[in-house]
């Protein structure tokens, strides 16, 4: 039998397509279900997607775990130096443990967002589980500063390449109706990574061997494990098969996802990606700055920006630090940082009633707001005089606050922004520079927190709020002005508000030709 081409297969969908012809030449009305119908008919798409969001456990893992260990003594004596009789970490050396992952992740988002688009998502994935599994092995029995460090820049390729998958991954094989979810779930695995490695320090952090931090480097071998046994049996993007005219198995991956009618779902994936064909038949990175592209592209490094400058970093990653400087004992700051992260998880999940019934822009708009606020009035606590514990507990409130605002607003819904915004075509490239936004900004925190609050450096202390109250004010600014509404629009409906150059705020209600999307 002579091996089909692009176009043959192409022909045969149209032919298929034309028995169906009259619900492909025209847009229907969707048919409005519950959140609770939706779930349980595109049960298969919300299962695969979870499962490929078990990769950003590992993520948020690694980011309290790097700095994590540096308190715990038999990691100070193996990989520290002795002090006035106490065995510390230089400072130069824990900025290296605590940017290495993130250095690492900004070539490892950009090199998967390349091959993503070549191999696919799921091939791209098992790399970088293969990957991640060697370095934990460099970081397990590191027997040097060197070789530690070495593994945690090689486990940056992997921890960037599970974010960029995880997230083009899960807005690809899941309906604009649970869109929001799956995507926003992502900061809910990230949180829960982040509570993992919490526990397990509390658990493991006082034993006086090796095993006090070798441990919590060994369950970084669990997650990736897990996913290189599911991942052959786990479906490829249907918009990747579609655009490889891979068609029986697009039809038949979708079918497997809960789509109620692939054929016609198959169509609408397949007009976007031949409109944007049109324009251009190949991809690089230096197309997501072109045309209407590159205004997809800033919203979604600027969403990542906006999370970051909220100063984030500060109030959830350093929380069990701050709450020592503000004045509360060990043993309840490290309860408390643990209380932060559950609180953190219950705000990721209520997020999920807020994140389609009031929009993207909105609860982005509003949480940015609020967390301002919050930092501010930390700022103010800390230089008001007192002669009682009033003011610290009134900044250990503001913190608690800021994780649940934080974890209910822009945390997850700028995952959420991120993952839609930008053109099919472009979708792991955008992905991948958006994670290099945030890598970018998890290597400057981490070296300009410690400097602002430390008591040998500028020892602002709370303070800092007003730092982070100001650049998160810029935030809410620029959320206004350039943040679309994504919420309940389809990819071709996006593509066609950005290429008719529609402002963002009047995203939400904008009526779109109908021949626009057929």
């Amino acid at each position: 039998m002579a091996e089909k081409t692009p176009e043959t297969q192409d022909t045969e969908l149209m032919e298929v397509l034309e028995l169906d012809s009259d619900e492909g030449t025209s847009v229907a009305v969707e048919e409005q279900h519950s959140i609770w119908q939706m779930l349980r008919r595109y049960r298969g798409a919300i299962i695969w997607s979870a499962f490929i969001g078990l990769a950003g456990i590992n993520w948020g893992m690694d980011v309290l775990l790097s700095t994590g260990v540096i308190s715990v003594p038999s990691f100070k004596k193996k990989f520290g130096y002795s002090f006035e009789s106490e065995y510390i970490i230089s400072a130069s050396w824990q900025i290296a443990f605590n940017t290495a992952s993130s250095i690492g992740g900004f070539f490892g988002a950009i090199g998967s967002g390349y091959l993503a688009d070549k191999l696919g998502r799921r091939p791209t994935l098992a790399i970088a589980c293969v990957v991640s599994i060697g370095a934990v092995f460099m970081q397990v029995f590191a027997g040097s500063s060197g070789l530690l460090l070495t593994g945690k820049l090689i486990n940056g390729l992997s921890l960037g390449s599970f974010l960029t998958i995880t997230s083009s991954y899960s807005s690809e094989v899941c309906p604009v109706e649970v869109r929001g979810l799956t995507t926003s779930g992502v900061q809910l695995f990230v949180s829960f990574g982040q509570l993992m490695a919490n526990l397990i320090l509390k658990g493991t952090g006082t034993l006086s061997s090796s095993f006090a931090y070798k441990i919590p480097f060994m369950l970084q071998f669990i997650f990736p494990t897990i996913l290189l046994l599911g991942l052959p049996f786990c479906p490829e993007s249907p918009w990747y098969l579609a655009r490889t005219h891979n068609t029986p198995l697009a039809l038949s991956t979708l079918s497997r996802l809960g789509y109620p009618d692939p054929v016609t779902a198959l169509l609408k994936i397949s007009n976007t990606i031949t409109a944007e064909e049109m324009k251009t038949s190949s991809t690089t990175y230096l197309d997501c700055f072109r045309g209407s592209d590159a205004r997809r592209t800033e919203i979604a490094m600027g969403i990542f920006s906006v999370q970051q400058l909220t100063g984030v970093v500060f109030t959830i990653g350093y929380s069990s630090y701050f709450f020592e400087l503000a004045g509360l004992s060990a043993s309840s700051s490290f309860s408390l940082s643990i209380g932060v992260s559950v609180l953190g998880l219950i705000g990721v999940v209520c997020s999920w009633f807020l994140i389609n019934r009031t929009g993207r822009r909105s609860t982005s708009l509003v949480g940015t707001a609020i967390l301002t606020g919050l930092l501010f009035l930390i700022g103010i606590l800390d230089v008001i005089p007192a002669s009682n514990t009033g003011p610290v507990y009134g900044q250990v409130t503001c913190v608690i606050a800021f994780a649940f605002m934080y974890l209910l607003t822009i945390g997850p819904t700028g995952w959420t922004l991120f993952a839609e915004i930008s053109s099919s075509r472009l979708r792991s490239r955008t992905v991948g520079l958006g994670i290099v936004v945030q890598n970018t900004f998890g290597v400057l925190m981490n070296i300009v927190v410690p400097l602002l609050i430390n008591p040998d450096a500028a020892d602002l202390g709370g303070k800092i709020g007003f730092i982070f109250g100001g650049t998160a004010f810029m935030g809410v600014l620029w959320v206004y002005l350039r943040v679309p509404e994504t919420a309940h629009r389809s990819f071709e409906q996006l593509d066609w508000l950005f290429e008719n150059g529609v402002p963002a705020r009047r995203f939400k209600g904008y009526h779109v030709p109908l021949l626009a999307v057929t």
